[in-house]
Order: C-alpha cells, then sequence, then structure tokens
C-alpha cells in the first residue's frame, strides 16, 4: 500500500518505516501531523495513513478525524491509529473518530501487515465496487450518472467543450447483423472515444457524450472531426463479413460554472443539426446564428460522400 506515517517520536517513526518498507509498502514519513495529512489531500495515491500518537488521545483521535474526512467512496483509506494502551473510552472514541484499527506500543510487526492485508482486501472490494456502480458494462466507459456526476464537478470551475455523438442508423445495424454485431459496433466507437477526452461516458443505447478541456471551438471542431475519421475507417469484424460505420456529432461550447445539462442541450442540438444535414459530420453549436452552424468543410462532404459499402448497407 501507499502508506502515509505520521510520528514525532524520530525512533518509532524509523521503526515503523522500516517494518513497513520490509514488505514492499510505500511509506512517507512526517513528524507533523498537518504535513501528513496535506500530502494525503494532495496524492490520492496514498491510501493509508498511520497516525503514531503517544501522548492526548484526543489528539490523536482528532488527527483520525481530519485524515477520515479526506477519505470518500472513490478513494478509501485506511487510517490507523498507534498509541500507548488507551481506556476503553478514549478506544471506541479513536473508532468513532474514523480509525480503522487502533494498535498499541508497542507495536507488533507481524499484526501490522496482518491489519495492512485486510485493508488491502477491503480496497480492492471497494474499487470494484465504484467500477460496478460508474462504469458501463458493455463499454468500460462511464455510465451515465458518473458521466454526469464528473462532468458537473469539471464544468464548475473550467472551460470546456461538450461533444455528444451516436451511431448513424444503428437500429439498421442490429436488424440487419443483429445485435451481437450491434455491440460490436459500440464497443468500437467507445474504444475510439476514450482516446480522447477527459470524462468520457454512454449515455445510453448508441448515445455517448465526452467532455474536451479546451477554450477554441475550432480544437474541439478538429478533435470531434478526427474521431468521426477514425470510427469511419474501422473495420467491423463479422466473421464471415466485416462493416464500416460512421457516426455523428455536436459540439458545443461551455463556460466556467456553466451547467452540465445546458451545455449538452447545446451539443445535442448540435447532433440533430448534423443528422438533419446528413449525418456523417460534425456540426458545432452557434448562439450567435439560428442556434447551430452546419457549414461542412469540403473534406468532410467528401468523407461522408464516399462511405463504405458497410455503412451504406447499414442504412439501407
Amino acid at each position: 500500500m501507499h502508506v502515509i506515517l505520521v510520528a514525532a517520536d524520530q525512533e518509532l517513526q524509523t521503526s515503523i518505516t522500516s517494518i513497513l518498507e520490509t514488505r514492499g509498502h510505500d511509506v512517507i514519513a512526517f513528524a507533523d501531523s498537518g504535513e501528513g495529512l496535506d500530502q494525503l489531500e494532495r496524492d490520492p495515491a496514498f491510501n493509508a495513513f498511520i497516525a503514531v500518537n503517544r501522548g492526548d488521545p484526543c489528539a490523536g483521535a482528532e488527527v483520525c478525524w481530519e485524515a477520515r474526512l479526506l477519505s470518500s467512496f472513490e478513494r478509501p483509506i485506511y487510517v490507523c491509529l498507534v498509541s500507548p494502551p488507551l481506556s476503553s473510552a478514549d478506544f471506541i472514541e479513536a473508532l468513532d473518530c474514523g480509525a480503522d484499527d487502533v494498535l498499541q506500543l508497542p507495536i507488533s510487526a507481524d499484526e501490522l501487515y496482518a491489519r495492512l492485508r485486510a485493508a488491502e482486501r477491503l480496497n480492492q472490494m471497494q474499487h470494484k465496487l465504484l467500477e460496478m456502480a460508474t462504469r458501463d458494462g458493455l463499454t468500460g466507459l462511464y455510465n451515465r450518472p458518473a458521466f454526469f456526476h464528473r462532468a458537473a464537478a469539471i464544468c464548475g470551475d473550467r472551460r470546456v467543450a461538450a461533444v455528444m455523438t451516436d451511431i448513424d442508423h444503428f437500429k439498421a445495424i442490429n436488424d440487419n447483423y443483429g445485435h451481437a454485431s450491434g455491440d460490436k459496433a459500440i464497443r468500437a466507437v467507445a474504444g475510439c472515444l476514450a482516446s480522447v477526452g477527459e470524462v468520457v461516458g454512454r449515455l445510453g443505447g448508441e448515445e455517448f457524450a465526452l467532455l474536451l478541456e479546451t477554450e477554441e471551438s475550432g480544437e474541439a471542431w478538429r478533435a470531434a472531426e478526427n474521431l468521426r475519421r477514425m470510427i469511419a475507417l474501422q473495420d467491423i469484424d463479422l466473421e464471415p463479413s466485416s462493416l464500416r460505420l460512421s457516426c455523428s456529432f455536436g459540439v458545443a461550447m461551455g463556460q466556467p460554472g456553466e451547467d452540465i445539462d445546458e451545455l449538452l442541450r447545446k451539443a445535442d442540438a448540435a447532433l440533430y443539426a448534423a443528422k438533419r444535414a446528413g449525418r456523417n459530420m460534425v456540426a458545432l453549436y452557434d448562439p450567435e446564428t439560428m442556434g447551430v452552424n452546419e457549414q461542412r468543410p469540403n473534406s468532410v462532404i467528401r468523407s461522408a460522400a464516399h462511405a463504405s459499402k458497410g455503412s451504406r448497407r447499414a442504412a439501407s
């Protein structure tokens, strides 16, 4: 595990660090609890916090409380208090303040190892539950609730572009090739989208959304256009035949603090403009005109005109 150790006593600090490193744990030690807590807050890689307190039991419980505040469902942190033998009331207070374990001095190396093994099992279980709760089972992308949760946090303080896309004539793919082939198409598109953007999600069916951290609409448009081309060039292996498909894209620029629902509404409007204009293209939301700028560069017109036979079959 990645451990932050807080111990004012230099001898104890050195001893416990050696015990932990002997079993391969990564340790950073501090004499001051405030510095240790700051490091824990700054670096999410740390998943264990061990505080050694030889004095006031209340002070040890307070440190545990502050460490627990930095833990969350998305970031489980094992919190352990090491102290001289405590009274029953102080022991209960430490647990109620957020300690997962309370170990007595002098510390037993074997007991510490066992506690950390148990903590690793719990952390792995929580990460698995987090994955099941936030990831789409078919594609591995964020599911709809998780996408909106993360997108809302990012939109709160950054300027981003929202991109919405879906697979053109997806119903025809399911009808002509079967739902297993439709799943392959969805996974192929998801694989392309996952290579771009900080937050990418499957909103449902064949519909996806992603956020791009950029302040330039042209840059956002180009990113979407590159994705469109990447997807259009893919061969979906259907054994023995193959299929090419296309996607339409809608792009909208946001402002810091803009509501994610409103930003996606604009991107969705642009997506439907792209579909009305012929599909397999990127449309950019323009608030100063009719709402959506549907102008297409020649390169997009050419690539749409030269759609593969597989794509035409799926569209028929």
